[in-house]
């Protein structure tokens, strides 16, 4: 029987790939069209941008009838109790919600890496530190952990306070990802390849920089992938209890203070999730679906990119 040439071999090899790697194929289709949705969703022609208001409408009796609205032809999602689109509402709230996911993950992990090396290292007591607080915060859920941070009164009332909620959330979970680095780093510190970059006299910087990091990429890679979806759930939890990172403090007829959300990511809309399910249910459904869509597809991609670096990647 002849062989497959040319073109045939390559489809061949091609499928055989795709097979190989199909978790990292789904992954990262999914993660590009949750891109898609994100930055290019906005300009397509169905979506407000405006996000306009609706006040009423009547009703086949003539009558007026307040929203929310639930989904109907002219919206597939229905409103929120604004009258604005939510379809909409979700796209275009899209990319703020990943941009604070990826801020929050970025910012937990150029702190975690160099503690972890430190701790690995043993300076300063680190390592105790390190330990202590992995110790601590495992009888702790973090949704308590920052909420009780980000009530308090110097948090809750500064200009900063997005800044400030950034940092105690990526703060919340550093201390497990440094634990993680550092048990790579512990792993490849008995390396051949560590032990003649000591011998040739290398700092501890040029050590971490050239030695280390470069074969610690696609585990960093994957712990930073897997912690997206992580930050998104801790998001929704904070969102289900009231909590943003973008709030207004003003006052109420009645003369109380209030916290009043000035942000359209995904999480906003489940404030009121425990009335909403007695009523316009589908306003949380579709942003609890819209984050459980991107949680499932920072796993699924982080373990196909898990998958296919231990194909490609081996310690020396």
């Amino acid at each position: 029987m002849a062989r497959p040439k040319g073109k045939g071999v390559r489809e061949m090899r091609f499928l055989s790939w795709i097979k190989k790697h199909a978790l990292f194929c789904l992954g990262t289709f999914l993660l590009l069209l949750l891109l898609a949705i994100t930055f290019a969703g906005p300009y397509l022609p169905f979506v407000d941008r405006e996000l306009t208001t609706i006040t009423y409408i009547l009703n086949e009796d003539k009558k007026p009838v307040i929203p929310p609205y639930p989904p109907s032809e002219d919206y597939i999602f229905g409103t929120d109790k604004s009258g604005r689109d939510l379809l909409s509402l979700i796209i275009l709230g899209a990319k703020e919600t990943i941009l604070l996911v990826a801020c929050i993950t970025v910012l937990r992990y150029v702190l975690a890496i160099p503690l972890s090396f430190l701790a690995h290292k043993k300076w300063l007591g680190t390592h105790l530190l390190l330990k202590w607080l992995n110790g601590l915060l495992s009888y702790i859920p973090t949704i308590i952990i920052v909420m009780l941070l980000a009530m308090l009164p110097p948090f809750l009332l500064s200009e900063y306070r997005p800044l400030f909620l950034l940092l105690i959330i990526a703060l919340a979970e550093m201390p497990r990802a440094a634990e993680m680095i550092k048990l790579e780093f512990d792993q490849i510190s008995s390396k051949e390849y560590i032990y003649g970059g000591i011998a040739a006299g290398a700092s501890p910087y040029r050590l971490f920089r050239i030695y280390y990091l470069p074969l610690l990429y696609s585990k960093l890679l994957v712990y930073m992938v897997t912690d997206l979806g992580k930050v998104m759930f801790l998001l929704g939890q904070l969102g289900f209890v009231g909590i943003f990172i973008s709030q207004d403090i003003v006052q109420s007829m009645t003369g109380d203070w209030q916290l009043v959300n000035n942000s359209i990511s995904w999480p906003m809309m489940m404030i009121k999730a425990f009335e909403d399910i007695r009523g316009p249910i589908w306003i949380p459904f579709f942003s609890a679906f819209a984050m459980t869509y991107a949680i499932l597809t920072f796993n699924i991609f982080a373990e196909g990119l898990k998958s296919f670096f231990t194909r490609k990647v081996r310690y020396i």
